[in-house]
């Protein structure tokens, strides 16, 4: 503790240097039992949940604290490098002698004349880390929605799997009752059970996946778990044309922010290969001496102190920044090409999705036509057990399989969205925790 203080006196004297405060880590989780008062009233549509998500999120905090320490070491570079001071004392044995000293300061002049190279390239790495930052804020909006997607669309089918699951274990009920009077066959009897079960298995899964998007939901916005989360229902997503897709693809340099962030990253490169040349001049040190011998003779002088580039030179330097260099221009043109391959794969993909919903919506309503009347048959005994089960579950299937390819549909549109630099939800603000 003495060698603690001594320190802090010291660097108070010396230039008012900041003192040291301890920060404990935290000890149990915050979530809150409130969601921000910022969101509209009611259940929480697709952009109230991104928002939330942005404000919130603690993977967002911590990105954003990253940037903050990029930006402090870009303060860092900008500083100028400090002198050094020499001093020493000679104390003589003999009498009729002074005491002499000698006192020195020196500076790098090399570090002065790469000290522009060093801020920009700081300079770059900040602007990398906020863009960086900004595409972890729309990836995170990104999987907000796609939450949003899976948890209304798995409420949807248990909602109504479990009219199914009602209507074939009433059916299943009867045929375990008609089985025990010899008023069916066993193979039949079987055939409702598990067409029940089978009901039953599906609306689980449904509600197992509601469930894992509702945790996914509360720990991305940070509320505590036993919340309860009311959203909204879905509509049609917007998409893309093809020609919107051409003049997107062309633009996305300018406006997508991880290319941005790769951009500023290689600029950062670019001036650690201009600092690499410039190491490659002699280190040069100059400094002035004031000193007095022990005969009480005072003197000034000049010192030069020169590295002689001969052995190394910065030449390994050079190399490894150059093949960084390369790597980053490298890695620059594949996030390119799998952007474009990407985006029109979702692109075609989301086609085909759209193809396959509106011929499915097309026949849907004769489906339930169909499975409306079977069932009034099967109430006035017109209608076979055996049809009016197949009936049913066929009902079923086509109606989750058209829950299923919506959520394909909005999943693939709003991944298209991020991917071409034009978020789904683009008007969220970033804040602070």
């Amino acid at each position: 503790m003495i060698r603690r203080g001594a320190v802090i006196v010291l660097c108070a004297f010396l230039s008012g240097c900041a003192f040291y405060h301890p920060m404990p880590l935290p000890e149990s989780p915050d979530y809150t039992t409130a969601l921000p008062p910022s969101l509209s009233p009611g259940p929480l549509d697709m952009e109230d949940v991104a928002k939330a998500a942005v404000l919130r999120s603690p993977d967002l905090i911590a990105s954003r604290r990253k940037a903050d320490i990029a930006e402090a070491q870009s303060f860092a570079a900008g500083l100028l490098p400090d002198p050094q001071l020499t001093a020493n004392v000679d104390h003589p044995s003999a009498a009729g002698f002074s005491n002499g000293y000698a006192l020195g300061l020196s500076e790098d002049l090399q570090a002065l004349l790469l000290q522009p190279a060093k801020q920009a390239t700081a300079k770059a790495a900040a602007d990398q880390a906020k863009l960086s930052a900004l595409w972890d804020e729309w990836q995170t909006i990104e999987k907000a929605c796609t939450l949003y997607v899976q948890k209304v669309t798995a409420d949807a089918k248990v909602a109504g799997l479990d009219r199914s699951v009602n209507v074939l274990s009433t059916q299943a009920e009867r045929s375990s009752k008609a089985l025990e009077t010899h008023d069916i066959t066993l193979d039949q009897a079987g055939a409702d059970q598990a067409a029940a079960l089978d009901a039953a298995s599906q609306r689980d899964t449904a509600a197992r996946d509601a469930l894992t998007a509702d945790a996914g939901l509360k720990a991305l916005i940070d509320i505590h778990p036993t919340m309860s989360l009311q959203l909204a229902g879905l509509g049609e997503p917007t998409t893309f044309t093809k020609e919107q897709l051409t003049a997107a693809l062309q633009t996305i340099r300018k406006t997508r922010p991880d290319l941005l962030a790769l951009q500023a990253g290689y600029k950062s490169q670019e001036e650690a290969v201009w600092q690499a040349i410039l190491s490659q001049f002699p280190t040069i040190s100059l400094g002035i001496t004031r000193a007095a011998d022990t005969s009480n003779v005072h003197t000034t002088g000049l010192g030069l102190t020169i590295n002689l580039p001969i052995f190394n030179g910065a030449r390994g330097s050079i190399r490894v920044q150059s093949a960084t260099r390369a790597e980053l221009y490298a890695e620059y043109q594949a996030r390119l090409d799998q952007t474009t391959a990407d985006a029109w794969r979702l692109w075609e993909e989301m086609q085909i999705l759209q193809e396959h919903i509106g011929e499915l919506k097309s026949k849907l309503p004769g489906f339930r036509k169909m499975a409306e009347a079977g069932h009034a048959a099967y109430a006035n005994r017109d209608l076979s057990p055996a049809t009016y089960v197949v009936m049913q579950t066929s009902l079923i299937a086509r109606e989750s399989e058209l829950l299923d390819l919506g959520a394909a549909l909005w999943t693939d549109n709003i991944a298209l969205h991020t991917l071409l630099g034009a978020p789904y939800v683009s008007d969220v603000k970033a804040g602070t925790k």
